[in-house]
């Protein structure tokens, strides 16, 4: 692999050779020089979203007292400026120069031409007599080629190079029943920007619990590209005496470099009981055996649905009829504030749940049911003028009621 500084050391001998070297304006004057835009070559056209590095550099007679580069928009591309500019004193034809150097990444965010405008490099130059010199000069636009990535599976990844580091704060094999342990996974790529970064991969299995932290993202800038990683955190809990296999996953690349794809991998991972010899229990295997007795199942209750139909004049009820049947079985915010007011004694708050319960469901207790009957009762406790002289079991007349209510609607009816 080719270190830092050998990578510089070939950046300045293929300096001269990048492609769109544009020497645009040349000023014979004492504050003579030129300006121009170098593009790294690559192998090949960049995919989108792959990394291009640009240089913007001048060549000075003099230093400017005071200067600033201006860029231009750049259309249907990221960018990153890697690092502050740089003046540095160089040889150009022979003579002393002073060198001035922009260095930036470019990702086209689509195929097709990329044009990247000019950059305006605005000085002030301190003349001999006192006074300031205004120079400005102009870079020619230069135009990178983008192809359309190539079709993969999962993620679309262009890096020049990639890690990825997985730690446990404990040995996830050894866990006690009902104990923690978390996990960090790192992934680390060269030439990427940070929001390019693949989202978290999923991290379940069946005997365990898994609780995700926030994801941090971060980047680094250095003269071969931005450095951006992002890092994944999880508590994993055992729920069961059964030991669990976390799944590989596998998080696909492409090297720019080599031009291959590649894969980082988190290796398959057992978490489990300490000490414990139980088979473990894939995902898949679960999945297996839980279809292996649905089939069966499913076929037994259709052939039970069938004979009951069979029987004459015996129909299934309808849409809203099924639903009051599987009402009472479902959580039920009414029937809930029902029995916190019996719990809390509050006769007038059971009274008026009760009522709006048999009003949703269209039902009306007859007047000789123990419903009306204890529905009277409430009445009285409120309205007559000496509610102590009548008791009311709040509790005893919710069950009461529920009761009522799940034999209100039978699954099957009779046809009319």
């Amino acid at each position: 692999m080719v270190n830092r500084f050998s990578y510089l050391v070939l950046w300045g001998v293929l300096l001269f050779g990048w492609s769109g070297s544009l020497s645009v304006q040349e000023i014979t004057d004492r504050f003579g020089g030129f300006a121009e835009v170098l593009v790294e070559p690559l192998p090949e056209a960049p995919y989108e979203q792959e990394m291009v590095l640009i240089k913007i550099r001048g060549i000075y007679a003099k230093k400017p007292a005071r200067h600033s580069l201006v860029q231009p928009i750049i259309f249907d591309a990221g960018w990153m400026q890697l690092g502050s500019d740089s003046w540095t004193d160089a040889i150009h034809d022979g003579k002393p120069v002073n060198a001035y150097e922009r260095v930036m990444a470019i990702f086209p965010q689509k195929p097709g031409k990329i044009e990247i405008g000019a950059f305006e490099h605005r000085m002030t130059f301190h003349d001999l007599d006192g006074s300031w010199v205004e120079r400005v000069l102009r870079s020619d636009p230069v135009v990178i080629e983008a192809r359309a990535k190539p079709i993969t599976k999962g993620w679309w990844l262009p890096a020049r190079a990639s890690t990825v580091t997985d730690s446990w704060d404990r040995a996830p094999d050894q866990l006690g029943q009902a104990e923690l342990a978390h996990r960090t996974v790192t992934l680390e790529a060269l030439g990427v920007q940070p929001g390019r970064l693949p989202p978290e991969p999923s991290m379940r299995s069946g005997g365990i619990m898994s609780f995700s932290d926030p994801v941090e993202r971060s980047h680094e800038l250095t003269p071969e590209g931005p450095v951006s990683r992002v890092t994944w955190r999880w508590t994993v809990r055992t729920i069961t005496s059964t030991p669990a296999i976390i799944e590989k996953v596998e998080i696909p690349w492409f090297d720019t470099r080599s031009r291959e794809l590649r894969e980082a991998v988190l290796e398959e991972q057992r978490v489990g009981l300490a000490g414990s010899e139980a088979v473990i229990e894939r995902p898949e295997t679960l999945i297996t055996r839980g279809a292996a007795f649905a089939l069966p199942l499913g076929l037994s209750l259709g052939a039970l649905a069938a004979a009951f139909l069979l029987i004459p004049g015996l129909r299934i009820r309808n849409r809203s009829e099924l639903q009051g049947f599987l009402r009472p079985f479902l959580p039920d915010s009414l029937a809930r504030d029902l029995r916190r007011a019996a719990r809390r004694g509050d006769v007038a708050a059971v009274r008026f749940a009760a009522r709006c319960l048999l009003r949703r469901e269209g039902q009306t207790a007859p007047r000789d049911s123990p419903v009306e009957a204890e529905l009277g009762r409430l009445d009285r406790a409120l309205f007559a003028r000496d509610p102590g002289e009548t008791q009311v079991d709040l509790r005893a007349f919710v069950r009461s009621l529920l009761r009522t209510r799940r034999r209100q609607i039978p699954l099957f009816g009779w046809r009319d």
